[in-house]
């Protein structure tokens, strides 16, 4: 754990470095498969279901802190830091167009 709160400080300096105190993520909708199968790579993938940054984001920052969705704030924070991580260096997102 020490080394993994490590790692997050050393990014999240990184970003603020880059992009100053807020980041802006110009896509919102994304492809998401699901668990289990996502880790299944001996079987064909799953069926790509959408999710929503503002979701997930709202779920972090709206989730009462108990048990039941402790798990689920991992998977919602894994959503936006992905997102945060596909940022082009200048601060702009590769977008398809769509």
């Amino acid at each position: 754990m020490t080394d993994l709160r490590l790692v997050f400080d050393r990014i999240l300096q990184h970003i603020e470095r880059a992009n100053g105190e807020s980041v802006v993520l110009r896509e919102d909708y994304f492809y998401s498969l699901p668990a289990p199968g996502l880790y299944d790579v001996s079987s064909d993938p799953p069926e790509a279901t959408i999710g929503q940054l503002t979701e997930s984001w709202d779920n972090l920052t709206t989730a009462p802190a108990a048990d039941r969705t402790l798990n689920w704030e991992l998977v919602w924070l894994g959503d936006v830091l992905r997102a945060i991580g596909h940022l082009l260096p200048e601060g702009k997102q590769h977008s398809t167009g769509r």
